[in-house]
Protein backbone atom coordinates (compact mmCIF):
# COMPACT_ATOMS: atom_id res chain seq x y z
CA UNK A 1 0.00 0.00 0.00
CA UNK A 2 1.16 3.66 -0.50
CA UNK A 3 1.88 6.03 1.85
CA UNK A 4 -0.69 8.10 3.45
CA UNK A 5 -0.59 11.73 2.03
CA UNK A 6 1.18 14.25 4.38
CA UNK A 7 -0.81 15.92 6.30
CA UNK A 8 0.57 19.68 7.25
CA UNK A 9 -0.50 22.88 9.02
CA UNK A 10 -0.85 25.88 7.89
CA UNK A 11 1.92 27.97 7.96
CA UNK A 12 5.45 28.20 9.82
CA UNK A 13 5.26 30.45 12.99
CA UNK A 14 6.74 34.13 11.75
CA UNK A 15 9.97 35.17 11.72
CA UNK A 16 10.25 36.26 16.03
CA UNK A 17 13.68 38.13 15.75
CA UNK A 18 15.86 35.27 16.66
CA UNK A 19 17.65 32.55 14.79
CA UNK A 20 19.61 30.79 17.77
CA UNK A 21 19.69 30.67 20.96
CA UNK A 22 21.62 33.19 22.19
CA UNK A 23 19.42 35.43 19.88
CA UNK A 24 16.77 34.21 21.89
CA UNK A 25 18.03 35.18 25.11
CA UNK A 26 18.63 38.68 23.74
CA UNK A 27 15.62 39.00 22.10
CA UNK A 28 13.62 38.11 25.54
CA UNK A 29 16.06 40.77 27.45
CA UNK A 30 15.30 43.35 24.66
CA UNK A 31 11.48 43.19 25.02
CA UNK A 32 10.89 42.15 28.17
CA UNK A 33 13.95 43.51 30.20
CA UNK A 34 12.53 44.49 33.73
CA UNK A 35 10.13 41.30 33.58
CA UNK A 36 10.74 39.03 36.10
CA UNK A 37 12.51 35.54 34.47
CA UNK A 38 12.72 33.15 36.91
CA UNK A 39 12.03 31.98 40.40
CA UNK A 40 13.18 29.73 43.02
CA UNK A 41 12.58 28.78 46.59
CA UNK A 42 15.36 29.73 49.54
CA UNK A 43 15.60 28.88 53.13
CA UNK A 44 14.77 32.53 53.40
CA UNK A 45 11.97 33.21 50.40
CA UNK A 46 11.33 33.15 47.01
CA UNK A 47 14.76 34.78 45.09
CA UNK A 48 13.96 36.36 41.62
CA UNK A 49 15.62 37.33 38.33
CA UNK A 50 14.63 39.99 35.41
CA UNK A 51 15.09 39.04 32.14
CA UNK A 52 18.19 41.66 31.89
CA UNK A 53 19.61 40.15 35.00
CA UNK A 54 19.63 36.83 33.15
CA UNK A 55 21.71 37.91 30.22
CA UNK A 56 23.80 39.47 31.99
CA UNK A 57 24.74 36.50 34.43
CA UNK A 58 24.73 34.22 31.01
CA UNK A 59 27.32 36.84 29.69
CA UNK A 60 29.35 36.57 33.14
CA UNK A 61 29.33 32.29 33.06
CA UNK A 62 29.89 32.48 29.65
CA UNK A 63 33.12 34.53 30.08
CA UNK A 64 34.43 32.57 32.70
CA UNK A 65 33.64 29.21 31.32
CA UNK A 66 35.81 30.38 27.37
CA UNK A 67 38.58 31.67 30.28
CA UNK A 68 38.55 27.89 31.56
CA UNK A 69 39.26 26.25 28.04
CA UNK A 70 35.77 26.28 26.69
CA UNK A 71 36.37 25.77 22.92
CA UNK A 72 33.73 26.68 19.74
CA UNK A 73 31.80 22.96 19.90
CA UNK A 74 33.65 21.33 22.92
CA UNK A 75 30.67 20.01 24.88
CA UNK A 76 29.59 20.67 28.73
CA UNK A 77 28.08 17.99 30.25
CA UNK A 78 25.52 18.92 32.88
CA UNK A 79 24.17 16.51 35.55
CA UNK A 80 22.43 18.39 37.75
CA UNK A 81 18.99 19.01 39.26
CA UNK A 82 16.59 22.18 38.03
CA UNK A 83 17.75 25.06 39.66
CA UNK A 84 17.90 28.59 37.65
CA UNK A 85 21.96 27.75 37.33
CA UNK A 86 20.97 24.89 35.26
CA UNK A 87 18.86 27.33 33.01
CA UNK A 88 21.91 29.91 32.98
CA UNK A 89 24.38 27.15 32.21
CA UNK A 90 22.76 25.79 29.05
CA UNK A 91 22.21 29.27 27.79
CA UNK A 92 25.72 29.85 28.66
CA UNK A 93 27.69 26.99 27.43
CA UNK A 94 24.90 27.41 23.82
CA UNK A 95 25.51 31.04 23.63
CA UNK A 96 29.52 30.90 23.41
CA UNK A 97 29.07 28.05 20.62
CA UNK A 98 29.55 24.99 22.96
CA UNK A 99 27.67 22.49 22.81
CA UNK A 100 25.75 21.13 26.36
CA UNK A 101 24.79 17.90 26.95
CA UNK A 102 22.27 17.08 29.67
CA UNK A 103 22.42 13.77 31.92
CA UNK A 104 19.60 11.96 33.41
CA UNK A 105 20.40 13.18 37.63
CA UNK A 106 19.73 9.32 38.39
CA UNK A 107 22.33 7.67 36.70
CA UNK A 108 25.13 5.41 38.08
CA UNK A 109 28.79 6.21 37.82
CA UNK A 110 29.36 3.27 34.96
CA UNK A 111 26.93 5.27 32.77
CA UNK A 112 28.15 8.66 33.14
CA UNK A 113 31.24 7.52 32.47
CA UNK A 114 30.18 6.16 29.59
CA UNK A 115 28.54 8.68 28.40
CA UNK A 116 31.39 11.19 28.79
CA UNK A 117 33.69 9.38 26.60
CA UNK A 118 30.76 9.00 24.34
CA UNK A 119 30.21 12.81 23.99
CA UNK A 120 33.59 13.65 24.27
CA UNK A 121 32.88 15.76 27.21
CA UNK A 122 36.09 18.25 28.14
CA UNK A 123 33.78 19.72 31.22
CA UNK A 124 31.23 18.48 33.46
CA UNK A 125 28.89 20.55 35.59
CA UNK A 126 27.32 19.16 38.90
CA UNK A 127 25.13 19.34 41.93
CA UNK A 128 27.00 19.11 44.98
CA UNK A 129 25.08 16.42 46.09
CA UNK A 130 25.89 14.48 43.29
CA UNK A 131 29.45 15.42 43.31
CA UNK A 132 29.71 13.80 46.63
CA UNK A 133 27.50 10.82 45.98
CA UNK A 134 29.20 9.69 42.24
CA UNK A 135 31.55 12.16 40.70
CA UNK A 136 34.22 12.69 43.38
CA UNK A 137 35.24 9.16 43.81
CA UNK A 138 35.69 8.60 39.40
CA UNK A 139 38.99 10.63 39.73
CA UNK A 140 38.02 12.13 35.86
CA UNK A 141 41.65 12.62 34.29
CA UNK A 142 40.57 14.81 30.92
CA UNK A 143 36.95 16.51 32.64
CA UNK A 144 37.25 19.69 34.20
CA UNK A 145 34.58 19.71 36.80
CA UNK A 146 32.40 22.71 38.41
CA UNK A 147 29.84 22.48 41.14
CA UNK A 148 26.88 24.34 40.93
CA UNK A 149 26.76 26.67 43.86
CA UNK A 150 28.76 30.21 45.18
CA UNK A 151 31.39 28.44 46.99
CA UNK A 152 32.57 25.16 47.68
CA UNK A 153 34.91 22.83 49.64
CA UNK A 154 34.66 20.21 47.47
CA UNK A 155 38.31 20.26 46.07
CA UNK A 156 36.40 21.91 42.60
CA UNK A 157 36.17 25.12 41.57
CA UNK A 158 32.67 26.60 42.13
CA UNK A 159 29.92 28.00 39.30
CA UNK A 160 29.86 31.22 41.45
CA UNK A 161 33.38 31.39 41.28
CA UNK A 162 33.60 31.24 37.50
CA UNK A 163 30.93 33.64 36.88
CA UNK A 164 32.67 36.21 39.29
CA UNK A 165 35.88 35.73 37.58
CA UNK A 166 33.50 36.37 34.17
CA UNK A 167 32.36 39.18 35.32
CA UNK A 168 35.62 40.87 36.52
CA UNK A 169 36.57 40.38 33.04
CA UNK A 170 33.92 41.64 31.32
CA UNK A 171 34.21 44.64 33.65
CA UNK A 172 38.08 44.79 32.15
CA UNK A 173 36.93 45.03 28.74
CA UNK A 174 37.25 40.88 27.80
CA UNK A 175 34.59 41.11 24.88
CA UNK A 176 35.31 37.46 24.02
CA UNK A 177 31.81 35.73 24.86
CA UNK A 178 29.93 38.69 22.69
CA UNK A 179 31.95 37.87 19.81
CA UNK A 180 31.67 34.11 19.83
CA UNK A 181 27.79 34.73 20.77
CA UNK A 182 27.66 36.61 17.28
CA UNK A 183 29.14 34.23 15.72
CA UNK A 184 26.96 31.40 16.47
CA UNK A 185 25.45 29.92 13.46
CA UNK A 186 21.62 28.23 12.72
CA UNK A 187 23.25 25.20 12.17
CA UNK A 188 25.99 24.49 14.94
CA UNK A 189 25.23 22.16 16.73
CA UNK A 190 23.00 23.20 20.47
CA UNK A 191 22.75 20.22 22.37
CA UNK A 192 23.52 16.32 22.45
CA UNK A 193 19.90 14.91 24.38
CA UNK A 194 20.59 11.19 24.73
CA UNK A 195 17.67 9.50 25.06
CA UNK A 196 15.86 7.34 28.00
CA UNK A 197 16.39 4.12 25.77
CA UNK A 198 13.14 2.27 26.21
CA UNK A 199 14.38 -0.28 23.85
CA UNK A 200 18.23 -0.20 24.79
CA UNK A 201 21.32 1.80 24.70
CA UNK A 202 20.75 5.65 25.00
CA UNK A 203 21.85 7.46 21.54
CA UNK A 204 22.96 10.83 21.59
CA UNK A 205 20.55 13.11 19.77
CA UNK A 206 22.16 15.79 18.11
CA UNK A 207 20.12 19.13 17.89
CA UNK A 208 21.21 22.13 15.88
CA UNK A 209 20.12 25.43 17.53
CA UNK A 210 17.56 25.96 14.35
CA UNK A 211 15.83 22.63 15.43
CA UNK A 212 15.15 23.98 19.03
CA UNK A 213 14.34 27.55 17.88
CA UNK A 214 12.11 26.22 15.50
CA UNK A 215 10.64 24.24 17.97
CA UNK A 216 10.26 26.78 20.18
CA UNK A 217 8.45 28.98 17.52
CA UNK A 218 5.88 25.91 16.50
CA UNK A 219 4.78 25.76 20.73
CA UNK A 220 4.49 29.47 20.62
CA UNK A 221 1.95 30.04 18.01
CA UNK A 222 0.44 26.46 18.86
CA UNK A 223 -0.43 27.26 22.37
CA UNK A 224 -0.35 31.22 22.23
CA UNK A 225 1.75 31.63 24.71
CA UNK A 226 2.47 35.17 26.12
CA UNK A 227 4.31 37.25 28.15
CA UNK A 228 1.46 37.31 30.95
CA UNK A 229 1.15 33.29 31.47
CA UNK A 230 3.57 31.50 34.01
CA UNK A 231 5.20 28.24 33.91
CA UNK A 232 6.21 25.51 36.61
CA UNK A 233 9.18 24.18 36.08
CA UNK A 234 8.79 20.76 37.15
CA UNK A 235 10.35 18.46 35.27
CA UNK A 236 13.28 16.87 34.92
CA UNK A 237 15.10 19.54 32.60
CA UNK A 238 17.58 17.09 31.60
CA UNK A 239 15.10 15.73 29.61
CA UNK A 240 14.41 17.88 25.88
CA UNK A 241 10.35 17.74 26.59
CA UNK A 242 11.33 19.63 29.79
CA UNK A 243 13.82 21.92 28.58
CA UNK A 244 12.39 23.11 25.90
CA UNK A 245 8.71 23.99 26.55
CA UNK A 246 9.18 24.77 30.75
CA UNK A 247 12.63 26.78 29.65
CA UNK A 248 12.88 27.86 26.29
CA UNK A 249 10.00 28.48 25.31
CA UNK A 250 8.41 30.44 28.42
CA UNK A 251 11.60 32.38 28.14
CA UNK A 252 11.08 33.29 24.12
CA UNK A 253 7.37 34.30 25.29
CA UNK A 254 8.70 36.52 28.32
CA UNK A 255 6.60 34.52 30.71
CA UNK A 256 7.81 33.86 34.27
CA UNK A 257 9.53 30.44 34.86
CA UNK A 258 8.65 29.56 39.05
CA UNK A 259 11.07 26.22 39.79
CA UNK A 260 8.55 23.98 42.13
CA UNK A 261 10.03 23.12 45.53
CA UNK A 262 9.50 19.27 45.31
CA UNK A 263 7.16 16.50 43.25
CA UNK A 264 4.68 16.56 46.15
CA UNK A 265 1.20 17.06 45.46
CA UNK A 266 0.77 19.39 48.41
CA UNK A 267 3.77 21.93 47.39
CA UNK A 268 3.19 21.33 43.68
CA UNK A 269 -0.46 22.98 44.51
CA UNK A 270 0.56 25.53 46.64
CA UNK A 271 3.05 26.71 44.14
CA UNK A 272 0.71 27.03 41.40
CA UNK A 273 -1.89 28.85 43.64
CA UNK A 274 1.18 31.40 44.74
CA UNK A 275 2.97 31.68 41.77
CA UNK A 276 -0.57 31.95 39.81
CA UNK A 277 0.55 29.52 37.28
CA UNK A 278 -1.40 29.64 33.95
CA UNK A 279 0.45 26.85 32.17
CA UNK A 280 1.23 23.46 33.49
CA UNK A 281 3.19 20.89 31.52
CA UNK A 282 3.29 17.78 32.99
CA UNK A 283 3.54 13.98 31.75
CA UNK A 284 0.50 11.53 32.98
CA UNK A 285 1.57 10.52 36.04
CA UNK A 286 1.23 14.45 37.36
CA UNK A 287 -2.40 14.35 36.01
CA UNK A 288 -3.64 11.22 37.14
CA UNK A 289 -2.49 12.24 40.76
CA UNK A 290 -4.07 15.34 40.34
CA UNK A 291 -7.28 13.64 39.06
CA UNK A 292 -7.37 10.90 41.98
CA UNK A 293 -6.87 14.07 44.38
CA UNK A 294 -9.65 15.83 42.53
CA UNK A 295 -12.23 12.84 42.82
CA UNK A 296 -11.29 12.15 46.58
CA UNK A 297 -11.88 15.80 47.54
CA UNK A 298 -15.53 16.08 45.44
CA UNK A 299 -16.43 12.39 46.94
CA UNK A 300 -15.99 13.76 50.41
CA UNK A 301 -18.37 16.65 48.94
CA UNK A 302 -21.91 16.76 50.42
CA UNK A 303 -24.47 14.54 48.93
CA UNK A 304 -26.50 17.38 46.89
CA UNK A 305 -23.26 19.14 45.67
CA UNK A 306 -21.76 15.62 44.20
CA UNK A 307 -25.09 15.18 42.24
CA UNK A 308 -25.23 19.10 41.15
CA UNK A 309 -21.80 18.71 40.13
CA UNK A 310 -22.51 15.43 38.40
CA UNK A 311 -24.99 17.04 36.17
CA UNK A 312 -23.44 20.16 35.74
CA UNK A 313 -20.59 17.83 34.11
CA UNK A 314 -23.08 16.03 31.96
CA UNK A 315 -24.15 19.21 30.41
CA UNK A 316 -20.68 20.90 29.94
CA UNK A 317 -19.86 17.79 28.18
CA UNK A 318 -22.82 17.51 25.56
CA UNK A 319 -22.24 21.19 24.81
CA UNK A 320 -18.40 20.07 24.17
CA UNK A 321 -19.14 17.30 22.11
CA UNK A 322 -21.88 19.75 20.09
CA UNK A 323 -19.56 22.74 19.43
CA UNK A 324 -16.25 20.56 19.33
CA UNK A 325 -14.72 22.76 21.79
CA UNK A 326 -14.70 23.03 25.86
CA UNK A 327 -16.98 25.06 27.42
CA UNK A 328 -18.26 26.03 30.98
CA UNK A 329 -14.80 26.10 32.28
CA UNK A 330 -15.99 29.11 34.30
CA UNK A 331 -18.36 27.13 36.24
CA UNK A 332 -15.97 25.09 38.16
CA UNK A 333 -13.52 28.63 38.39
CA UNK A 334 -14.57 28.47 42.65
CA UNK A 335 -14.01 24.95 42.89
CA UNK A 336 -10.32 24.82 41.34
CA UNK A 337 -9.79 27.62 43.15
CA UNK A 338 -10.47 26.51 46.36
CA UNK A 339 -8.25 23.39 45.39
CA UNK A 340 -5.01 25.79 44.20
CA UNK A 341 -5.99 25.50 40.46
CA UNK A 342 -7.81 28.51 39.46
CA UNK A 343 -4.99 30.15 37.75
CA UNK A 344 -4.30 27.68 35.58
CA UNK A 345 -5.05 28.68 31.64
CA UNK A 346 -4.61 24.87 30.34
CA UNK A 347 -2.51 22.12 31.10
CA UNK A 348 -0.25 20.03 28.15
CA UNK A 349 0.42 16.47 28.45
CA UNK A 350 3.55 14.93 27.04
CA UNK A 351 5.86 11.92 26.58
CA UNK A 352 3.65 9.18 27.53
CA UNK A 353 -0.11 8.56 26.64
CA UNK A 354 -2.50 9.79 29.10
CA UNK A 355 -5.07 7.82 30.39
CA UNK A 356 -8.90 8.80 28.41
CA UNK A 357 -10.16 8.16 32.05
CA UNK A 358 -8.00 10.85 33.57
CA UNK A 359 -8.17 13.27 30.60
CA UNK A 360 -12.10 13.17 30.77
CA UNK A 361 -12.17 13.15 35.05
CA UNK A 362 -10.08 16.91 34.70
CA UNK A 363 -11.72 18.21 31.78
CA UNK A 364 -15.26 17.00 33.91
CA UNK A 365 -14.01 19.49 36.37
CA UNK A 366 -13.17 22.53 34.59
CA UNK A 367 -9.12 21.99 33.53
CA UNK A 368 -8.38 22.16 30.17
CA UNK A 369 -6.03 19.26 29.69
CA UNK A 370 -4.34 18.90 25.91
CA UNK A 371 -1.94 16.09 24.63
CA UNK A 372 0.39 16.31 22.81
CA UNK A 373 3.31 13.99 20.94
CA UNK A 374 7.31 13.92 20.34
CA UNK A 375 10.20 13.01 21.04
CA UNK A 376 13.91 13.75 21.45
CA UNK A 377 14.69 13.55 18.00
CA UNK A 378 12.17 16.45 17.24
CA UNK A 379 13.26 18.79 19.41
CA UNK A 380 11.02 17.39 20.61
CA UNK A 381 7.25 18.70 19.88
CA UNK A 382 5.79 17.43 17.07
CA UNK A 383 1.83 17.82 17.16
CA UNK A 384 -0.25 19.08 19.82
CA UNK A 385 -3.90 20.02 20.26
CA UNK A 386 -5.15 23.36 19.67
CA UNK A 387 -6.48 25.33 22.62
CA UNK A 388 -9.71 26.52 20.95
CA UNK A 389 -10.37 22.98 19.40
CA UNK A 390 -8.93 20.16 21.07
CA UNK A 391 -9.43 16.88 20.31
CA UNK A 392 -10.22 13.71 22.34
CA UNK A 393 -7.99 10.75 22.61
CA UNK A 394 -5.82 12.50 19.91
CA UNK A 395 -2.37 14.37 19.97
CA UNK A 396 -3.65 16.87 17.69
CA UNK A 397 -2.45 18.12 14.48
CA UNK A 398 1.48 19.08 13.57
CA UNK A 399 2.87 22.24 14.98
CA UNK A 400 3.57 25.03 12.20
CA UNK A 401 6.55 24.02 10.02
CA UNK A 402 6.04 20.58 10.64
CA UNK A 403 4.30 17.41 8.27
CA UNK A 404 3.58 14.28 9.22
CA UNK A 405 2.65 11.39 6.77
CA UNK A 406 1.69 7.65 7.79
CA UNK A 407 4.41 5.29 6.30
CA UNK A 408 2.84 2.49 4.88
CA UNK A 409 -1.02 2.35 6.25
CA UNK A 410 -2.49 -0.67 6.87
CA UNK A 411 -6.30 -0.79 6.01
CA UNK A 412 -7.36 1.23 8.78
CA UNK A 413 -4.92 3.52 8.45
CA UNK A 414 -2.53 3.02 10.78
CA UNK A 415 1.34 2.96 9.85
CA UNK A 416 4.89 4.14 10.85
CA UNK A 417 4.55 7.82 11.77
CA UNK A 418 7.25 10.01 10.14
CA UNK A 419 8.38 13.65 10.58
CA UNK A 420 9.92 16.31 8.27
CA UNK A 421 10.56 19.69 9.42
CA UNK A 422 13.23 22.36 10.81
CA UNK A 423 12.84 20.32 14.38
CA UNK A 424 14.47 16.97 13.06
CA UNK A 425 17.81 16.62 14.58
CA UNK A 426 20.81 16.42 12.50
CA UNK A 427 21.68 12.69 13.24
CA UNK A 428 22.76 10.63 16.25
CA UNK A 429 25.91 11.35 17.62
CA UNK A 430 29.05 8.70 16.43
CA UNK A 431 26.37 6.36 15.21
CA UNK A 432 25.83 6.32 11.62
CA UNK A 433 24.40 3.26 10.82
CA UNK A 434 21.34 4.06 14.00
CA UNK A 435 21.28 7.75 11.76
CA UNK A 436 20.71 5.93 8.53
CA UNK A 437 18.10 3.66 10.32
CA UNK A 438 15.70 6.91 11.47
CA UNK A 439 16.79 9.76 8.55
CA UNK A 440 15.47 8.51 5.45
CA UNK A 441 14.68 10.30 2.47
CA UNK A 442 14.30 13.65 4.38
CA UNK A 443 12.41 11.85 6.42
CA UNK A 444 12.23 10.99 10.79
CA UNK A 445 10.92 7.60 10.71
CA UNK A 446 9.93 7.88 14.65
CA UNK A 447 9.08 4.01 14.99
CA UNK A 448 5.84 5.39 16.66
CA UNK A 449 2.62 3.74 14.71
CA UNK A 450 -0.58 6.27 14.20
CA UNK A 451 -3.16 7.31 11.92
CA UNK A 452 -4.04 10.72 10.75
CA UNK A 453 -7.59 11.55 10.63
CA UNK A 454 -9.64 13.96 8.41
CA UNK A 455 -9.36 16.75 10.18
CA UNK A 456 -5.45 16.67 10.23
CA UNK A 457 -5.14 15.48 13.92
CA UNK A 458 -2.91 12.42 14.63
CA UNK A 459 -3.52 9.22 16.85
CA UNK A 460 -0.70 7.29 18.35
CA UNK A 461 -1.64 3.68 18.09
CA UNK A 462 1.54 2.62 19.60
CA UNK A 463 5.36 1.61 19.11
CA UNK A 464 6.40 -0.04 15.66
CA UNK A 465 8.79 -3.15 17.50
CA UNK A 466 6.00 -3.44 19.69
CA UNK A 467 3.35 -5.19 17.94
CA UNK A 468 2.32 -8.75 18.57
CA UNK A 469 1.83 -10.68 15.27
CA UNK A 470 -0.27 -13.81 16.25
CA UNK A 471 -0.38 -17.17 14.37
CA UNK A 472 -3.61 -16.03 12.54
CA UNK A 473 -1.63 -13.07 11.22
CA UNK A 474 -3.32 -10.36 13.21
CA UNK A 475 -1.32 -7.43 14.55
CA UNK A 476 -1.83 -6.29 18.13
CA UNK A 477 -1.19 -3.28 19.71
CA UNK A 478 -0.07 -3.95 23.15
CA UNK A 479 -0.74 -0.19 24.40
CA UNK A 480 -4.57 -0.17 23.69
CA UNK A 481 -5.40 -3.25 25.62
CA UNK A 482 -2.64 -1.96 28.37
CA UNK A 483 -4.85 1.25 28.49
CA UNK A 484 -7.93 -0.47 29.12
CA UNK A 485 -6.29 -2.83 31.93
CA UNK A 486 -5.27 0.06 33.63
CA UNK A 487 -8.75 1.70 33.82
CA UNK A 488 -9.20 -1.06 36.61
CA UNK A 489 -8.91 0.62 40.51
CA UNK A 490 -7.45 -2.84 41.32
CA UNK A 491 -4.38 -2.59 38.37
CA UNK A 492 -1.79 -0.33 39.46
CA UNK A 493 0.00 -0.65 35.72
CA UNK A 494 0.36 -3.48 33.03
CA UNK A 495 2.47 -4.50 30.33
CA UNK A 496 1.10 -7.00 27.33
CA UNK A 497 3.43 -8.81 25.60
CA UNK A 498 3.69 -11.71 23.25
CA UNK A 499 4.55 -15.50 25.09
CA UNK A 500 5.46 -18.27 22.78
CA UNK A 501 2.99 -21.66 23.38
CA UNK A 502 4.43 -25.27 23.32
CA UNK A 503 4.15 -24.67 19.17
CA UNK A 504 6.19 -21.36 18.96
CA UNK A 505 3.08 -19.67 18.58
CA UNK A 506 3.20 -15.98 20.26
CA UNK A 507 -0.06 -15.78 22.26
CA UNK A 508 -1.21 -12.38 24.41
CA UNK A 509 -0.28 -12.21 27.77
CA UNK A 510 0.42 -9.11 30.43
CA UNK A 511 2.49 -8.49 33.40
CA UNK A 512 0.19 -6.92 36.21
CA UNK A 513 1.04 -4.78 38.82
CA UNK A 514 -1.91 -4.78 41.46
CA UNK A 515 -2.95 -1.43 42.86
CA UNK A 516 -2.97 -2.69 46.50
CA UNK A 517 -3.95 0.60 48.17
CA UNK A 518 -7.00 -0.24 46.47
CA UNK A 519 -6.95 -3.77 47.29
CA UNK A 520 -6.29 -2.92 50.44
CA UNK A 521 -9.43 -0.60 51.16
CA UNK A 522 -12.25 -3.60 50.48
CA UNK A 523 -13.89 -4.80 53.19
CA UNK A 524 -12.60 -7.82 53.48
CA UNK A 525 -9.08 -8.85 53.70
CA UNK A 526 -7.50 -10.64 50.64
CA UNK A 527 -5.19 -13.53 50.55
CA UNK A 528 -2.71 -13.74 47.88
CA UNK A 529 -5.12 -16.16 46.05
CA UNK A 530 -7.86 -13.55 46.53
CA UNK A 531 -5.57 -11.01 45.22
CA UNK A 532 -4.64 -13.29 42.12
CA UNK A 533 -8.51 -13.94 41.61
CA UNK A 534 -9.31 -10.64 42.11
CA UNK A 535 -7.26 -9.46 39.48
CA UNK A 536 -8.16 -12.58 37.21
CA UNK A 537 -12.04 -11.41 36.96
CA UNK A 538 -10.41 -7.65 35.94
CA UNK A 539 -8.15 -9.41 33.26
CA UNK A 540 -11.75 -11.14 32.06
CA UNK A 541 -13.96 -8.30 32.20
CA UNK A 542 -11.78 -6.23 30.15
CA UNK A 543 -11.28 -9.19 27.53
CA UNK A 544 -14.40 -9.45 26.96
CA UNK A 545 -15.08 -6.20 25.51
CA UNK A 546 -12.06 -7.14 23.11
CA UNK A 547 -11.88 -9.62 19.69
CA UNK A 548 -10.94 -13.09 20.82
CA UNK A 549 -6.97 -12.82 19.31
CA UNK A 550 -6.72 -9.99 21.35
CA UNK A 551 -7.61 -11.40 24.77
CA UNK A 552 -5.12 -12.34 27.36
CA UNK A 553 -4.47 -16.17 27.90
CA UNK A 554 -2.27 -15.57 30.69
CA UNK A 555 -0.64 -13.51 33.24
CA UNK A 556 1.90 -12.96 35.99
CA UNK A 557 1.84 -10.55 38.97
CA UNK A 558 4.59 -8.38 39.95
CA UNK A 559 5.08 -6.41 43.35
CA UNK A 560 7.31 -3.84 42.34
CA UNK A 561 7.00 -0.89 40.02
CA UNK A 562 7.43 -1.65 36.45
CA UNK A 563 11.27 -0.15 35.12
CA UNK A 564 10.98 3.53 33.48
CA UNK A 565 12.21 6.36 31.87
CA UNK A 566 12.24 9.63 33.49
CA UNK A 567 9.76 10.66 31.83
CA UNK A 568 7.31 7.56 32.73
CA UNK A 569 7.54 5.03 30.06
CA UNK A 570 8.07 1.78 30.58
CA UNK A 571 11.48 0.28 29.49
CA UNK A 572 9.69 -2.63 27.54
CA UNK A 573 12.77 -4.41 26.98
CA UNK A 574 13.56 -4.59 30.87
CA UNK A 575 10.28 -6.69 31.32
CA UNK A 576 10.29 -10.16 30.88
CA UNK A 577 7.87 -13.40 31.32
CA UNK A 578 9.45 -15.41 34.12
CA UNK A 579 9.59 -19.16 32.94
CA UNK A 580 7.45 -21.08 35.68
Amino acid sequence: MQNQRVEKTSRSPEDSGFETLPALFDHAAERFGQRVAMKSHHPWGYQSITYREMVRLISYLGTGLIARGLERQARVALLADNSPEWALLHAAVTSVGGIIVPLETSMRENEIRHLLMHSGATMLVVSPAIYGDRIEGMHLKDVQVFIIGEETNLGEPSIGEVMADGKQRINDGDGEFFGRKSSVSPDDIAAISYTSGTTGQPKGVVLLHRNLVANVKGCIERFSVTENDSFLCLLPLYHTFASTTTFLVPVAAGCSIAFARSLKSREIREDIEREGITILIGVPLLFEHMASSIRDRLEASPKHKRLLLRILSGIVAGLGRIFRRRVGSGIYRRELSKKGLGSIRFCVSGAAALRRDVERALTDIGLTILQGYGLTEAAPVVAANPLDRPKSGTVGPPLGGVEVRIDSPDGDGVGEVTVRGGNVMKEYWKNPEATAGALRNGWLHTGDLGIVDGDGYLTIVGRKKDIIVTAGGKNIHPESVEAKLNRSPFILESVVLPVPDRKGNDRVAAIIVPDYDTLGGLDEVLTEEGIRQTISDEIRKVCSELPEYKRIIDFQIRDEELPKTPTRKVKRHLVTWIKE
